[in-house]
């Protein structure tokens, strides 16, 4: 399978601190990886120089055969990304304006996405006038709207009960077997990597680099029970001991 996804010796400083330097590794065409480390060691900035936000002081990188049109990125800060003076549904019609979509096409993409997701928030109000586990469902569903080649995920779930969390997980393997993108999340949750990803980053903390890249073999769908299972557990504590050591803890 072809690269969608690669990272070379990528260097990033805040003035004259390193933030990480030496970063490398791929993604291939619909893959899942999950890039988890110490708070603070740059993981968001990572994504940020891979969606073009943040310049990198070093390294490089390639997103092959890009289309912007079919890039999305699920930011932390998900509440600043939505556009408060437009309606939920307003919100979730946006990229697919961007590109030029009929009313009629727009109307049925939406309701499809509704219905894989069974995303239940009144359409007429505005984000603020929700809670915020609301507003990321809503951010969460405009970032898939446009059926994205790459998506790029920051703490995701955060703002979600762990009920709707398990929910969502299994809803986004429905979505990632249907459609396939190339997936990066970025958690500070072990047991959240290892339930969604094939491939987990560890990083050390700043100045941060690489300590192990841990391949997960189980295939999707990964319902709740997966998380009881021996390979799971067996994931999480490879995950755990590299965070140890990366953490120093």
């Amino acid at each position: 399978m072809q690269p969608a996804i690669t990272v070379s010796r990528l260097e990033k400083k805040f003035g004259k601190h390193d933030i990480f330097s030496d970063i490398s590794f791929d993604a291939k065409e619909g893959d899942v990886v999950a890039i988890f480390g110490p708070n603070g060691c740059g993981k968001s900035t990572i994504l940020n120089i891979l969606s073009g936000i943040v310049k990198s002081d070093g390294g490089q990188f390639n997103i092959h055969g890009s289309d912007f049109s079919r890039f999305s990125y699920i930011f932390q800060n998900y509440r600043e990304s939505l556009l408060p003076w437009r309606t939920n549904y307003e919100n979730l019609t946006f990229p697919l304006e961007l590109r030029g979509w009929k009313k009629q096409e727009r109307m049925k993409r939406i309701g499809e996405i509704v219905k894989i997701f069974g995303i239940s928030i009144n359409m007429k109000l505005y984000p603020y006038e929700m809670s915020g586990g609301q507003q990321q469902m809503l951010a969460f569903a405009r970032a898939l709207v446009n059926n994205p080649r790459i998506l790029f995920m920051d703490e995701p779930f955060s703002a979600l009960d762990y009920e709707t969390n398990i929910i969502l997980r299994q809803k986004l393997q429905n979505y990632c077997i249907r459609f396939r993108p190339t997936t990066i999340i970025i958690t500070h949750d072990i047991e959240e990597a290892v339930h969604l990803a094939n491939k987990v980053i560890i990083l050390s903390k700043k100045p941060a680099k690489i300590i192990d890249t841990i391949l997960n073999p189980a295939t999707y769908p990964r319902s709740i029970d997966f998380l009881k299972t021996d390979v799971f557990h067996k994931i999480k504590d490879k995950v755990l001991t590299a965070f140890q050591e990366g953490a120093d803890l």
